[in-house]
């Protein structure tokens, strides 16, 4: 099957060039009827997070859409789940979306960011965006996706700098909607509209007013989007029930249905009226997805139609190394030596970006050591690094060791998680991990403590 892109192109919103709605959000647009409990999850780093907003759970970009979602979805109980990490690149995202996102149960919209923190590396950015995305479309297939690129120097340098450009390759071939608030910061700036300095200060996290431009960018294209041309958020409680059977899949019949996940398959935007019959473009449209016509005298289109949704499958992966699979597991499942114990940070110890548990296993001894094993394509581990960390040494498979050091600046002034990934192989199988301590440490480091927060997988 050819990626969204190909079958999509790649036409802007409205007018709006920050704007790429690609095969747009026909599942959140089918949901403005009826009153069922929706959920939206916010994945990024510490813009999303809602750092610079004077509160991030009201001012916030996050906190704003969702505001906005409520009212576009009055009468529908809206949810929405803050999995903003500062700090963390899509690789973490990959990792984290199991258990910061998905487990929450059903999710109808995902926004991702990640254009900020992810770095140079563009393999890397694209096995985290691509892994986000995959992993999100084989457990949860009902998700619709969205890419928000917010602004930093960095993305300030003209049209499609690197990052943005990285993570649209995913988006083009994954047919995923993008909105690129950067190009609308950078154009502001250019035009004299805005001061950059004023707007985020430290270059990097937007202000109340910044945010509020990024809010207003998402709901601009939430309103095209979702929302039927000439009417306002709020408008199915205002005009009643039979209002939503307007905005519903057109048509009651299975075959009508068909045609639109069909449609969805292949990345076709609807028909409109006066283009060739629903049968004959159900049929066009199987030929594009790869499925063959039904027979007559087979199951009922209805039972066809589910099936061809399970059949569904994703375009091949832009690099087979990205982390579909990846997931965080608990430290307690590795086998530790003595020496090492179970604790929290305590009051007074500083910790930045991470909201959740610290609970960890420590030790000092530079002798201690623990193994795990897993099963897939790539493993690591989250370690609570901070200024009183080590170095230690990790052997995969049992081969030679190899020098870790994780150590920064931001490590000087509190701790923080920090992933460690050991090389991605080629293909799944078992791999068996195991990490010691040593008794070096980086110049400015106070010791060579040890703090394992969860294990990786992939």
């Amino acid at each position: 099957m050819a990626s969204g892109g190909e079958l999509m192109g790649n036409k802007n919103s409205g007018g709006n060039p920050g704007i790429t709605p690609r095969r747009g959000l026909p599942g959140m647009k089918s949901k403005l009827a009826g009153n069922a409990p929706l959920t939206a999850a916010f994945l990024g780093g510490s813009i999303t997070e809602g750092a610079g907003a004077s509160d991030a759970d009201t001012t916030s970009w996050r906190a704003l859409t969702g505001a906005y979602l409520q009212r576009l979805y009055a009468g529908h109980p809206v949810r929405c789940i803050n999995a903003g990490v500062g700090g963390t690149t899509s690789t973490f995202g990959a990792h984290r979306l199991q258990e910061h996102v998905l487990r929450h149960g059903e999710i109808d919209l995902l926004f991702v960011e990640f254009s900020v923190n992810d770095g140079e590396d563009r393999g890397e950015s694209i096995r985290g965006m691509e892994g986000i995305v995959r992993q999100c479309r084989r457990l949860s297939p009902e998700t619709e996706l969205i890419f928000v690129y917010t602004a930093a120097d960095k993305n300030l340098t003209g049209y499609k700098p690197f990052n943005i450009a990285v993570h649209e390759e995913v988006a083009d071939h994954y047919g995923i909607p993008s909105i690129d608030c950067a190009a609308k910061v950078y154009t502001m700036i250019h035009t004299g509209e805005l001061s950059w300095k004023r707007f985020a200060p430290d270059g990097y996290h937007p202000l109340d007013a910044g945010h509020a431009l990024y809010a207003g960018l998402v709901q601009e294209y939430l309103q095209q989007a979702i929302v039927p041309c000439g009417v306002q958020p709020g408008w199915l409680e205002e005009a009643g029930p039979e209002a939503g059977e307007e905005v519903s899949v057109p048509g009651e019949g299975a075959e009508a249905q068909e045609t639109v996940v069909l449609k969805k398959e292949a990345g076709r935007e609807a028909a409109v009226p006066g283009e060739e019959a629903d049968a004959q473009e159900t049929a066009v449209l199987k030929k594009e997805t790869g499925r063959k016509a039904g027979v007559p005298g087979e199951e009922a289109e209805a039972q066809e139609t589910v099936q061809l949704i399970k059949e569904a499958a994703l375009p091949a992966p832009l690099d087979s190394r990205n982390y579909e699979y990846g997931g965080l597991l608990d430290y307690s499942a590795a086998a530790y030596s003595a020496g090492f114990h179970t604790q929290e940070l305590q009051p007074g110890e500083p910790l930045m970006n991470w909201r959740f548990s610290t609970e960890h296993t420590h030790t000092d001894d530079p002798q201690a050591e623990f193994s795990f094993t897993v099963t897939g394509q790539g493993a690591g581990v989250v370690l609570l690094y901070g200024p009183d960390s080590g170095i230690v040494e990790y052997s995969l498979n049992g081969g030679p060791y190899a020098e870790v050091n994780l150590f920064d600046d931001w490590c000087l002034n509190a701790y923080r998680p920090i992933l460690a990934l050991f090389p991605v192989q080629e293909k799944r199988g078992i791999l068996q991990v195991t990490i010691r301590n040593t008794v070096h440490k980086d110049s400015r480091s106070t010791g060579t403590g040890l703090r394992v927060l969860k294990l990786l997988c992939n």
